[in-house]
Protein backbone atom coordinates (compact mmCIF):
# COMPACT_ATOMS: atom_id res chain seq x y z
CA UNK A 1 0.00 0.00 0.00
CA UNK A 2 1.12 3.37 -0.90
CA UNK A 3 2.13 6.18 1.24
CA UNK A 4 0.48 9.88 0.16
CA UNK A 5 0.88 13.13 1.55
CA UNK A 6 -1.75 15.65 0.96
CA UNK A 7 -1.55 19.31 0.84
CA UNK A 8 -4.36 21.86 0.70
CA UNK A 9 -5.07 25.50 1.38
CA UNK A 10 -6.27 25.66 5.16
CA UNK A 11 -10.20 26.63 4.42
CA UNK A 12 -13.51 24.68 4.48
CA UNK A 13 -13.49 25.23 0.74
CA UNK A 14 -10.94 23.42 -0.13
CA UNK A 15 -9.94 20.62 2.77
CA UNK A 16 -13.54 19.49 3.55
CA UNK A 17 -13.92 17.98 -0.33
CA UNK A 18 -10.94 16.02 0.76
CA UNK A 19 -12.67 14.11 3.83
CA UNK A 20 -14.29 11.40 1.82
CA UNK A 21 -11.41 10.59 -0.43
CA UNK A 22 -8.68 10.63 2.47
CA UNK A 23 -11.58 8.31 4.42
CA UNK A 24 -11.74 6.08 1.37
CA UNK A 25 -8.10 5.87 0.31
CA UNK A 26 -7.21 4.94 4.17
CA UNK A 27 -10.23 1.96 3.72
CA UNK A 28 -7.99 0.52 0.90
CA UNK A 29 -5.29 0.12 3.00
CA UNK A 30 -3.18 3.64 2.24
CA UNK A 31 -1.64 6.04 4.45
CA UNK A 32 -2.41 9.41 4.44
CA UNK A 33 -0.49 11.97 6.12
CA UNK A 34 -2.41 15.33 5.83
CA UNK A 35 -1.01 19.22 6.02
CA UNK A 36 -2.87 21.78 7.72
CA UNK A 37 -3.86 23.32 10.76
CA UNK A 38 -5.65 22.62 13.96
CA UNK A 39 -9.74 23.32 12.68
CA UNK A 40 -9.13 19.92 10.45
CA UNK A 41 -6.71 18.18 12.84
CA UNK A 42 -9.33 16.25 14.93
CA UNK A 43 -11.44 15.65 11.96
CA UNK A 44 -8.54 14.20 9.57
CA UNK A 45 -7.48 11.88 12.37
CA UNK A 46 -10.71 10.33 12.96
CA UNK A 47 -10.86 9.62 9.09
CA UNK A 48 -8.02 7.70 9.74
CA UNK A 49 -4.93 9.86 8.60
CA UNK A 50 -2.01 11.28 10.15
CA UNK A 51 -2.03 15.05 10.31
CA UNK A 52 1.10 17.34 10.32
CA UNK A 53 0.01 20.67 11.41
CA UNK A 54 1.36 23.72 11.05
CA UNK A 55 0.13 27.80 11.78
CA UNK A 56 -0.54 29.92 8.81
CA UNK A 57 1.52 32.72 8.92
CA UNK A 58 -0.07 35.61 6.74
CA UNK A 59 1.31 38.58 4.90
CA UNK A 60 -0.35 41.64 5.73
CA UNK A 61 0.81 43.03 2.85
CA UNK A 62 -1.69 40.85 0.67
CA UNK A 63 -3.89 39.29 2.87
CA UNK A 64 -6.49 42.26 2.52
CA UNK A 65 -6.04 43.10 -1.10
CA UNK A 66 -6.92 39.14 -1.71
CA UNK A 67 -10.22 38.65 -0.10
CA UNK A 68 -10.86 42.23 1.63
CA UNK A 69 -10.55 43.92 -1.34
CA UNK A 70 -11.10 40.86 -3.96
CA UNK A 71 -7.93 42.10 -5.41
CA UNK A 72 -7.33 38.62 -7.83
CA UNK A 73 -3.79 39.34 -8.59
CA UNK A 74 -2.59 39.41 -4.92
CA UNK A 75 -3.98 35.92 -4.20
CA UNK A 76 -0.86 34.13 -5.89
CA UNK A 77 1.41 36.18 -3.14
CA UNK A 78 -1.16 35.56 -0.20
CA UNK A 79 -0.94 31.70 -1.32
CA UNK A 80 3.14 31.37 -1.83
CA UNK A 81 3.94 33.21 1.51
CA UNK A 82 4.78 30.91 4.36
CA UNK A 83 5.58 27.90 1.57
CA UNK A 84 9.19 27.40 2.46
CA UNK A 85 8.43 27.43 5.83
CA UNK A 86 5.80 24.40 4.76
CA UNK A 87 7.96 22.82 2.83
CA UNK A 88 10.85 22.70 5.28
CA UNK A 89 8.22 21.05 7.94
CA UNK A 90 7.50 18.39 4.87
CA UNK A 91 11.09 17.37 4.50
CA UNK A 92 11.19 17.41 8.63
CA UNK A 93 8.46 14.70 8.58
CA UNK A 94 9.48 12.66 5.43
CA UNK A 95 13.30 12.58 6.37
CA UNK A 96 13.31 8.65 7.21
CA UNK A 97 11.34 8.05 3.62
CA UNK A 98 9.41 9.80 1.05
CA UNK A 99 5.93 9.48 0.39
CA UNK A 100 4.64 7.47 -2.80
CA UNK A 101 2.26 10.10 -4.27
CA UNK A 102 2.09 13.68 -3.52
CA UNK A 103 -1.84 15.30 -3.63
CA UNK A 104 -2.21 19.20 -3.60
CA UNK A 105 -4.35 21.37 -4.08
CA UNK A 106 -3.99 23.59 -6.77
CA UNK A 107 -5.41 26.84 -5.50
CA UNK A 108 -2.08 27.17 -4.09
CA UNK A 109 0.54 24.58 -5.68
CA UNK A 110 3.68 25.71 -4.34
CA UNK A 111 4.45 23.24 -1.44
CA UNK A 112 3.12 20.27 -3.46
CA UNK A 113 4.51 20.81 -6.94
CA UNK A 114 7.84 21.69 -5.43
CA UNK A 115 7.74 18.66 -3.13
CA UNK A 116 6.81 16.36 -5.64
CA UNK A 117 9.76 17.33 -7.98
CA UNK A 118 12.04 17.19 -5.09
CA UNK A 119 11.40 13.88 -4.37
CA UNK A 120 10.83 12.25 -7.65
CA UNK A 121 7.33 10.78 -7.14
CA UNK A 122 4.57 10.80 -8.41
CA UNK A 123 1.70 14.05 -8.44
CA UNK A 124 -2.00 14.79 -8.48
CA UNK A 125 -3.08 18.09 -8.60
CA UNK A 126 -6.89 18.51 -7.22
CA UNK A 127 -9.41 21.67 -8.41
CA UNK A 128 -11.97 22.50 -4.98
CA UNK A 129 -13.15 24.90 -7.33
CA UNK A 130 -13.68 25.43 -11.21
CA UNK A 131 -10.92 23.07 -13.12
CA UNK A 132 -8.47 25.28 -15.31
CA UNK A 133 -6.17 23.91 -18.28
CA UNK A 134 -4.08 25.26 -20.48
CA UNK A 135 -7.25 25.71 -23.23
CA UNK A 136 -9.56 27.25 -20.29
CA UNK A 137 -8.06 29.16 -17.10
CA UNK A 138 -10.44 30.02 -14.40
CA UNK A 139 -8.27 33.42 -13.29
CA UNK A 140 -8.08 34.31 -17.16
CA UNK A 141 -12.56 33.95 -17.06
CA UNK A 142 -11.93 36.35 -13.05
CA UNK A 143 -9.85 38.97 -14.55
CA UNK A 144 -12.37 39.38 -18.08
CA UNK A 145 -14.93 40.09 -15.20
CA UNK A 146 -13.07 42.60 -13.30
CA UNK A 147 -10.20 44.47 -15.70
CA UNK A 148 -6.71 44.46 -14.57
CA UNK A 149 -6.25 46.75 -11.28
CA UNK A 150 -4.34 49.28 -10.99
CA UNK A 151 -1.39 47.27 -9.24
CA UNK A 152 -2.24 44.09 -10.93
CA UNK A 153 1.15 44.26 -12.77
CA UNK A 154 3.22 45.10 -10.08
CA UNK A 155 1.77 42.34 -8.36
CA UNK A 156 2.58 40.18 -11.14
CA UNK A 157 5.83 41.45 -10.87
CA UNK A 158 6.43 40.43 -7.55
CA UNK A 159 5.19 36.92 -7.41
CA UNK A 160 7.67 36.78 -10.54
CA UNK A 161 9.98 38.02 -8.36
CA UNK A 162 9.13 35.93 -5.45
CA UNK A 163 8.37 32.44 -7.14
CA UNK A 164 12.29 32.70 -8.80
CA UNK A 165 13.55 33.17 -5.04
CA UNK A 166 11.36 30.40 -4.12
CA UNK A 167 12.24 27.81 -6.82
CA UNK A 168 15.52 28.84 -6.06
CA UNK A 169 15.35 28.29 -2.41
CA UNK A 170 14.14 24.79 -2.46
CA UNK A 171 16.66 23.60 -5.41
CA UNK A 172 14.35 24.18 -8.40
CA UNK A 173 16.42 27.35 -9.46
CA UNK A 174 15.99 26.38 -13.00
CA UNK A 175 12.69 25.77 -13.45
CA UNK A 176 11.16 28.63 -15.24
CA UNK A 177 8.09 30.34 -13.50
CA UNK A 178 5.54 29.20 -16.26
CA UNK A 179 6.80 25.93 -16.49
CA UNK A 180 6.59 25.48 -12.76
CA UNK A 181 2.68 27.36 -12.89
CA UNK A 182 1.47 25.14 -15.73
CA UNK A 183 -2.10 24.06 -14.96
CA UNK A 184 -2.12 20.60 -15.75
CA UNK A 185 -1.00 17.53 -13.84
CA UNK A 186 -0.15 14.19 -15.25
CA UNK A 187 -3.03 13.37 -13.40
CA UNK A 188 -5.82 16.19 -12.43
CA UNK A 189 -9.31 15.51 -10.29
CA UNK A 190 -11.78 17.84 -10.17
CA UNK A 191 -14.65 17.83 -7.89
CA UNK A 192 -17.32 18.75 -10.03
CA UNK A 193 -19.35 16.60 -12.65
CA UNK A 194 -17.86 17.26 -15.89
CA UNK A 195 -21.39 18.76 -17.39
CA UNK A 196 -20.69 21.42 -14.74
CA UNK A 197 -17.51 22.96 -15.79
CA UNK A 198 -17.36 25.60 -18.25
CA UNK A 199 -15.26 24.84 -21.37
CA UNK A 200 -15.68 21.07 -21.41
CA UNK A 201 -13.66 20.12 -24.67
CA UNK A 202 -10.61 22.34 -23.01
CA UNK A 203 -10.37 18.81 -20.70
CA UNK A 204 -8.68 16.06 -21.67
CA UNK A 205 -8.61 12.62 -20.62
CA UNK A 206 -5.88 13.16 -17.33
CA UNK A 207 -8.91 15.30 -16.26
CA UNK A 208 -11.21 13.20 -13.56
CA UNK A 209 -14.61 15.27 -12.83
CA UNK A 210 -15.14 13.31 -9.75
CA UNK A 211 -17.93 15.42 -8.52
CA UNK A 212 -18.06 16.16 -4.93
CA UNK A 213 -17.17 13.49 -1.66
CA UNK A 214 -19.57 14.28 0.69
CA UNK A 215 -17.40 11.68 3.05
CA UNK A 216 -18.80 10.49 6.30
CA UNK A 217 -20.75 13.80 6.94
CA UNK A 218 -24.34 12.72 5.94
CA UNK A 219 -24.05 10.28 8.76
CA UNK A 220 -22.53 12.29 11.16
CA UNK A 221 -24.72 15.73 11.12
CA UNK A 222 -28.31 15.73 12.05
CA UNK A 223 -30.84 18.58 12.06
CA UNK A 224 -34.27 17.86 13.42
CA UNK A 225 -37.20 20.18 12.55
CA UNK A 226 -40.29 20.46 13.96
CA UNK A 227 -42.99 19.89 10.89
CA UNK A 228 -44.96 22.29 10.06
CA UNK A 229 -45.77 21.69 6.77
CA UNK A 230 -44.28 24.84 4.99
CA UNK A 231 -41.30 24.25 2.49
CA UNK A 232 -38.01 24.88 4.03
CA UNK A 233 -35.32 27.27 2.55
CA UNK A 234 -31.83 27.18 3.67
CA UNK A 235 -30.10 30.63 3.85
CA UNK A 236 -26.17 30.32 3.79
CA UNK A 237 -23.23 32.72 2.46
CA UNK A 238 -20.70 30.30 3.67
CA UNK A 239 -17.41 30.05 5.77
CA UNK A 240 -16.02 33.27 4.31
CA UNK A 241 -17.98 36.08 3.08
CA UNK A 242 -20.60 35.91 5.96
CA UNK A 243 -19.96 39.06 7.53
CA UNK A 244 -23.48 40.97 6.28
CA UNK A 245 -25.64 41.78 8.99
CA UNK A 246 -27.85 43.72 6.22
CA UNK A 247 -28.36 40.34 4.08
CA UNK A 248 -29.81 38.56 7.38
CA UNK A 249 -31.72 41.57 7.52
CA UNK A 250 -33.14 41.35 4.09
CA UNK A 251 -33.87 37.85 4.20
CA UNK A 252 -36.08 38.07 7.46
CA UNK A 253 -38.35 40.89 5.59
CA UNK A 254 -38.53 38.58 2.40
CA UNK A 255 -39.85 35.89 4.21
CA UNK A 256 -41.34 37.14 7.38
CA UNK A 257 -45.16 35.96 6.74
CA UNK A 258 -44.89 33.64 3.89
CA UNK A 259 -45.37 30.09 3.37
CA UNK A 260 -41.85 28.99 4.04
CA UNK A 261 -39.91 28.06 6.69
CA UNK A 262 -36.46 29.37 6.91
CA UNK A 263 -33.17 28.45 8.72
CA UNK A 264 -30.32 31.15 8.39
CA UNK A 265 -26.95 30.49 9.05
CA UNK A 266 -24.91 32.98 9.90
CA UNK A 267 -21.51 32.46 10.72
CA UNK A 268 -19.81 32.83 14.27
CA UNK A 269 -18.95 36.44 13.38
CA UNK A 270 -22.54 38.07 12.90
CA UNK A 271 -24.65 38.77 16.51
CA UNK A 272 -28.36 37.62 16.10
CA UNK A 273 -28.83 40.22 18.48
CA UNK A 274 -28.43 42.61 15.60
CA UNK A 275 -31.08 40.89 13.63
CA UNK A 276 -33.57 42.35 15.82
CA UNK A 277 -36.80 40.71 15.88
CA UNK A 278 -37.05 37.06 14.24
CA UNK A 279 -40.33 36.42 12.47
CA UNK A 280 -41.94 33.20 14.01
CA UNK A 281 -41.18 31.35 10.36
CA UNK A 282 -36.87 31.68 10.88
CA UNK A 283 -34.78 30.44 12.79
CA UNK A 284 -31.04 31.80 13.32
CA UNK A 285 -27.84 29.69 14.01
CA UNK A 286 -23.99 30.43 13.75
CA UNK A 287 -24.01 27.25 11.67
CA UNK A 288 -26.01 24.42 11.02
CA UNK A 289 -25.44 20.97 9.54
CA UNK A 290 -25.76 22.10 6.11
CA UNK A 291 -26.31 18.31 4.62
CA UNK A 292 -28.70 17.33 7.07
CA UNK A 293 -30.81 20.77 5.95
CA UNK A 294 -30.20 20.26 2.70
CA UNK A 295 -31.73 16.79 2.42
CA UNK A 296 -35.13 18.61 3.00
CA UNK A 297 -34.93 21.94 1.97
CA UNK A 298 -36.91 23.24 -0.95
CA UNK A 299 -34.84 26.03 -2.09
CA UNK A 300 -31.20 26.76 -1.24
CA UNK A 301 -30.03 30.66 -0.63
CA UNK A 302 -26.58 30.91 -0.99
CA UNK A 303 -23.66 32.98 -1.85
CA UNK A 304 -22.28 30.40 -4.43
CA UNK A 305 -19.20 28.76 -3.17
CA UNK A 306 -18.42 25.39 -5.11
CA UNK A 307 -18.58 23.24 -2.12
CA UNK A 308 -21.84 24.64 -1.38
CA UNK A 309 -23.25 24.57 -4.87
CA UNK A 310 -22.11 21.11 -5.60
CA UNK A 311 -23.77 19.67 -1.75
CA UNK A 312 -26.87 21.53 -3.24
CA UNK A 313 -26.63 19.45 -6.90
CA UNK A 314 -25.89 16.23 -4.74
CA UNK A 315 -29.35 16.85 -2.83
CA UNK A 316 -31.24 18.32 -5.50
CA UNK A 317 -31.71 21.57 -4.37
CA UNK A 318 -32.44 24.11 -6.65
CA UNK A 319 -30.36 27.34 -5.72
CA UNK A 320 -30.61 31.24 -5.40
CA UNK A 321 -27.43 32.56 -5.46
CA UNK A 322 -25.92 35.71 -4.14
CA UNK A 323 -22.36 36.12 -5.47
CA UNK A 324 -20.43 37.49 -2.81
CA UNK A 325 -17.02 37.29 -4.94
CA UNK A 326 -15.92 36.93 -8.84
CA UNK A 327 -15.17 33.00 -8.61
CA UNK A 328 -18.76 32.73 -6.94
CA UNK A 329 -20.05 35.37 -10.22
CA UNK A 330 -18.71 32.51 -12.59
CA UNK A 331 -20.21 29.50 -10.62
CA UNK A 332 -23.62 31.48 -10.55
CA UNK A 333 -23.93 32.30 -13.89
CA UNK A 334 -23.49 28.25 -14.52
CA UNK A 335 -25.83 27.50 -12.06
CA UNK A 336 -28.50 30.20 -14.07
CA UNK A 337 -27.13 28.96 -17.55
CA UNK A 338 -28.04 24.95 -16.05
CA UNK A 339 -31.12 26.17 -15.33
CA UNK A 340 -30.70 25.20 -11.84
CA UNK A 341 -31.51 28.19 -10.46
CA UNK A 342 -31.70 31.94 -10.72
CA UNK A 343 -28.51 34.05 -9.69
CA UNK A 344 -29.50 37.84 -8.04
CA UNK A 345 -27.51 40.70 -7.81
CA UNK A 346 -26.77 41.60 -4.53
CA UNK A 347 -25.87 44.88 -4.98
CA UNK A 348 -29.45 45.26 -6.52
CA UNK A 349 -31.25 43.09 -3.96
CA UNK A 350 -34.53 43.82 -2.46
CA UNK A 351 -36.93 41.18 -0.08
CA UNK A 352 -39.54 41.07 -2.80
CA UNK A 353 -36.78 40.07 -5.31
CA UNK A 354 -34.86 36.71 -3.25
CA UNK A 355 -38.63 36.27 -2.19
CA UNK A 356 -40.12 35.41 -5.63
CA UNK A 357 -36.70 33.94 -6.85
CA UNK A 358 -37.16 31.55 -3.74
CA UNK A 359 -41.07 30.65 -5.45
CA UNK A 360 -39.59 30.24 -8.83
CA UNK A 361 -36.83 28.04 -8.02
CA UNK A 362 -38.60 25.88 -5.42
CA UNK A 363 -42.01 25.18 -7.90
CA UNK A 364 -40.56 25.47 -11.12
CA UNK A 365 -41.43 22.00 -12.56
CA UNK A 366 -38.92 22.62 -15.05
CA UNK A 367 -36.26 23.86 -12.79
CA UNK A 368 -36.52 20.30 -10.81
CA UNK A 369 -36.21 18.16 -14.06
CA UNK A 370 -32.34 19.89 -14.44
CA UNK A 371 -32.05 19.40 -10.89
CA UNK A 372 -32.73 15.82 -10.85
CA UNK A 373 -30.47 15.44 -14.16
CA UNK A 374 -28.00 17.36 -12.56
CA UNK A 375 -28.06 14.99 -9.65
CA UNK A 376 -27.30 11.98 -11.45
CA UNK A 377 -24.74 13.25 -13.05
CA UNK A 378 -22.84 14.25 -9.86
CA UNK A 379 -23.98 10.71 -8.87
CA UNK A 380 -22.04 8.96 -12.07
CA UNK A 381 -18.96 11.21 -11.40
CA UNK A 382 -18.30 8.76 -8.71
CA UNK A 383 -16.58 10.95 -5.86
CA UNK A 384 -14.20 9.73 -3.24
CA UNK A 385 -14.55 6.18 -4.80
CA UNK A 386 -13.38 7.30 -8.37
CA UNK A 387 -11.11 9.65 -7.01
CA UNK A 388 -9.36 6.76 -5.28
CA UNK A 389 -9.34 4.74 -8.15
CA UNK A 390 -8.02 7.42 -10.18
CA UNK A 391 -5.23 7.49 -7.49
CA UNK A 392 -4.30 4.22 -7.23
CA UNK A 393 -4.32 3.51 -10.86
CA UNK A 394 -1.96 6.76 -11.31
CA UNK A 395 0.28 4.79 -8.83
CA UNK A 396 0.73 2.12 -10.96
CA UNK A 397 0.91 3.73 -14.37
CA UNK A 398 3.85 3.38 -16.61
CA UNK A 399 6.11 6.27 -17.74
CA UNK A 400 4.51 7.90 -20.45
CA UNK A 401 0.81 6.33 -20.37
CA UNK A 402 -2.00 8.66 -20.18
CA UNK A 403 -3.68 8.43 -17.00
CA UNK A 404 -7.04 6.10 -17.76
CA UNK A 405 -10.62 8.21 -17.68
Amino acid sequence: MAHIAFFSVAAHGHVSPTFGIVAELVSRGHQVTYFTTKEFEERLVRLGATVCRYDVATSSGHSPRAFAENDLSALPLFFLYGSADRIALAEERFADGRPDLVVYDNTAPFVGRALARRWGCRSVQFFPSIASSRGFALMDAMLARTGRSAAHEANGAEFDRRLGEFLTAVGLGGTATEEFMDFEEELNLAFLPREFQPGQDAFGPHYRFVGPSLGDRTAQERWQRAEDGRPLVLVSLGTVFNRATGFYRGCLEAFDGTEFSVVMSIGAQTDPADLGTLPPNVEVHASVPQLSVLDRASAFVTHGGMGSTMEALSFGTPMVVVPQMVEQEIIADRVAELGLGLRLDPAALTPAGLREAVRTVSTDPATAARMAGMRQHVHDAGGAVAAAEAIERHLVRTEGEVAAV
